[in-house]
């Protein structure tokens, strides 16, 4: 193996052409220089100095090693520039795990803001459900997970960090011949005799609906089932039932299907990111936080600020 520092005294040599001066250069003494260059000879089997009066001149072989030597030093450059942005946090890769709505309603903005701010800066999004997801950060095979707060939800391990992002509204869609289709707000309770359509059995979506129903006082009669708001929306066209959906899935009423937000107490879906505790000082994945953050909290999902600053725009709950 050829000693990087024993390549710089070479380099340095070359550009001083004695012994004593390259010495004086780098604070040795000229035997100290001779023993140097003399090892890396031995290391590259290689003669690297012919004597030239008082001075010494390299051999073609050791012009040879300078010009590997060039580039090695100028790839350990860019391997030093590289660390420095990474300390910055503008140089890194971080996997990201999110259900569908906070892809397109958080992520996906958050993506735009750091592709300007931090273009170096990767990031890998996968949907990934609960608590699949979790167990994914704990295992680091993921940085970082987006979820739900609901009272189904199994309790967060305690070596997660739970970040708050966004209370997401929820609000009822109904289709446009419903008898509260053209109330400015609806009151849950007056669709305890309706049908309705929510998600599978144990996603967090359908865990806040029964919730908001439950806190209204009946328990509701689903008809379908179905995890995909567009599909839902579709149904409802259809005239097959009502449905409560969250103001991020980021859809609008329609000739056939209107949302309308709920009177009083309005359900929410409490959402958070969850990270290995510790790991959000790292100056990469706290970049990406202050950027789902900014996103989260922008007056509309495509509103996210072009240029966020790491570390800075979030606060931590421990929990």
């Amino acid at each position: 193996m050829i000693d990087v520092r024993r390549l710089r005294l070479l380099r340095e040599l070359d550009s001083r052409g004695t012994i004593a001066a390259t010495a004086q250069a780098l604070h040795l003494t000229p035997s100290a220089v001779s023993q140097q260059l003399a090892a890396l000879a031995k290391e590259t089997g290689v003669r690297l100095l012919d004597p030239a009066g008082r001075r010494v001149r390299l051999t073609p072989a050791a012009q040879v090693l300078l010009e590997h030597a060039d580039i090695l030093f100028a790839q350990l450059e860019r391997a030093e520039a590289d660390l420095a942005a990474f300390d910055e946090g503008r140089v890194g890769s971080v996997a990201v795990a999110a259900f569908t709505t906070a892809i397109s309603g958080i992520v996906a903005p958050a993506l735009l803001a750091l592709r300007e701010s931090r273009p170096r800066l990767r990031l890998s999004v996968t949907d990934v459900p609960e608590p699949a997801c979790f167990d994914q950060v704990l295992g680091g095979e993921l940085d970082l997970a987006i979820g739900i707060t609901h009272a189904g939800a199994r309790p967060l391990d305690s070596r997660l960090l739970r970040i708050p992002l966004l209370d997401d509204p929820l609000e009822v869609a109904l289709p446009v011949g419903h008898p509260y289709a053209s109330a400015s707000v609806v009151p849950l309770e007056a669709l305890r005799a309706d049908e309705f359509i929510v998600s599978r059995p144990g996603t967090a979506c359908r865990e806040v609906a029964h919730a908001a129903c439950a806190a209204a006082g009946f328990v509701p009669q689903v008809r379908h089932n179905a995890d995909d708001f567009v599909a839902i929306l579709t149904l409802i066209a259809a005239g097959c039932g009502v449905s409560l959906v969250p103001r991020l899935a980021g859809l609008s009423s329609t000739d056939q299907v209107v949302l309308r937000p709920i009177a009083g107490s309005v359900p929410i879906r409490p959402i958070f990111a969850a990270v290995r505790r510790g790991s959000h000082q790292a100056p990469h994945l706290s970049a990406v936080l202050a950027a789902l953050v900014a996103a989260a909290r922008s007056p509309s999902p495509y509103d996210a600020p072009a240029s966020v600053r790491g570390g800075e725009a979030w606060a931590v709950h421990s929990g």
